[in-house]
């Protein structure tokens, strides 16, 4: 079932965005108005590896700085995790999106009118 758009209620201009993004020339307007957003990797080397210091100085009696490099390690760990997830999310809703080219908008399947 084809989905029309919300705002001009037309389905035989409504198009997915993503393919018609790669279709548009690099010059076009539309291009640099929604790019795809960026992928984001979450390196957890580095909160992995202040939270396995954290733990030696704990064993070996530094209990202060253990605790307070396990607690950031694992602070930072969340941080970047929570960062990576909204950047997975962000790709996902925009590999979704549709685009009428009547009354250019764009659109979540959601938010279409059905035919």
């Amino acid at each position: 079932m084809p989905s029309a758009c919300p705002r001009c209620k037309d389905h035989t201009q409504v198009v997915h965005w993503p393919e018609f993004y790669k279709s548009l020339p690099r010059e076009s307007e539309l291009r640099s108005q929604a790019p795809q957003p960026a992928e984001y990797k979450a390196q957890l080397l580095l909160p992995a590896g202040a939270c396995a210091v954290g733990a030696v100085a704990l064993v070996s009696g530094a209990v202060a700085a253990g605790l307070l490099l396990v607690a950031g390690g694992i602070g930072v760990g969340v941080w970047l995790w929570r960062k990576s997830s909204a950047a997975d999310d962000a790709r996902a809703r925009w590999a979704r999106t549709l685009y009428c080219r009547r009354c250019p908008v764009r659109f979540l399947p959601e938010e279409a009118v059905a035919v």
